[in-house]
């Protein structure tokens, strides 16, 4: 009976078995090492790659929108310009006319050429959409071709210049019309309904201060508001030169069409 259940006992034994592991070296360690540090370090260079390439994408629609920018101020410095050339001629006439007070008709043409062309301020203001944003994003790092970031730099302090000068001007211009309010009647417009075009021909007109010292100080500012016309002229005409090359290198640079 024994031996039976020894013999049961027996069968229903399961059997075990031993895994083996086999023993690694240290070359094989070197090798596992190996493969981790290659692929931490290949996934680190895509990671890289990819975002350099992407901010090399933003770089470049930054310099497409800049040149848009750059377009743009020129055509508004070729308008601006001719307007400026135009409103010089017009004050020259002016102060031709407070240097000959005893003509027939000195009332009548200061009417016409004061109001025609000293009523009207025409000066620069520049586009800084994309130099905000590329300050916004980090400051002008994104730009990594050689020189560019330099000469974007020059444009715009130029541009900051040229925005101190209008300042300058607008106050000239503000000081003509102090003087203008004090000389002219300009109810005469009204009352007559007259055009200025009108005024060079109207007889009767007559200034509401005819004192000759203020009408040289008129004088005076006449000249300091047109030397300052005259002078922001140029610089507008030297800041569309550098918009001009400014947007030549940029598309070389940038391969931009």
């Amino acid at each position: 009976m024994d031996s039976l259940n020894d013999s049961v006992s027996n069968d229903n034994k399961v059997p075990t078995y031993q895994i083996h592991h086999p023993k690694k070296s240290p070359k094989d360690y070197f090798f596992e090492f190996f493969m981790l540090f290659l692929a931490v370090t290949l996934g680190f260079f895509v990671n890289n790659l990819s975002e350099n390439q992407s901010e090399r994408q933003r770089e470049k629609q930054y310099m497409t929108s800049l040149i848009t920018d750059l377009v743009s101020d020129t055509a508004q410095i070729q308008s601006i310009h001719k307007s400026i050339v135009v409103q010089v001629h017009g004050i020259d006439s002016v102060t031709r006319i407070l240097e000959n007070r005893d003509q027939k008709n000195f009332v009548s043409n200061l009417y016409y050429f004061s109001l025609k062309y000293l009523n009207n301020a025409n000066f620069f203001t520049g586009s800084d959409r994309t130099i905000s944003q590329l300050k916004s994003a980090g400051g002008l790092r994104l730009i990594q071709r050689k020189g560019e970031s330099d000469k974007i730099v020059e444009y715009y302090s130029s541009m900051e210049n040229v925005s101190y000068n209008t300042e300058s001007a607008l106050k000239e211009f503000y000081r003509i019309s102090d003087f203008e309010r004090e000389l002219f009647d300009f109810g005469v417009l009204r009352v007559k309904r007259l055009n200025i075009d009108s005024l060079r021909y109207t007889k009767n007109l007559k200034l509401l201060n005819g004192d000759p010292l203020k009408i040289s100080y008129f004088y005076n500012q006449t000249l300091l508001y047109m030397s300052a016309l005259i002078n922001y002229n140029q610089l507008i005409t030297d800041l569309r030169k550098q918009a001009d090359s400014l947007i030549i290198f940029t598309k070389k640079s940038y391969r931009i069409d």
